[in-house]
């Protein structure tokens, strides 16, 4: 799975792994999907009227060993 999609929250880079409406998932459920799909952040979204849930994952800085 590539990233296609970047969102930048909190001065940090992430990528949207998945895209869930709300209502598919039951609230006390939410922590163990993310931890299945090894997400970094789960965020709730609004796009007209439906509510979202993102499961982004951080993209790290890049840094330079020598």
């Amino acid at each position: 799975m590539y990233p296609k999609e970047f969102v930048n929250y909190q001065n940090r880079l992430y990528w949207i792994y998945r895209k869930v409406k709300n209502d598919r998932i039951k609230e006390g459920f939410v922590q163990d999907i993310k931890n299945y799909w090894n997400c970094d952040l789960v965020v709730k979204h609004r796009h007209n009227e439906d509510d979202l849930l993102l499961f982004l994952r951080e993209i790290p800085e890049l840094e330079i060993l020598n």
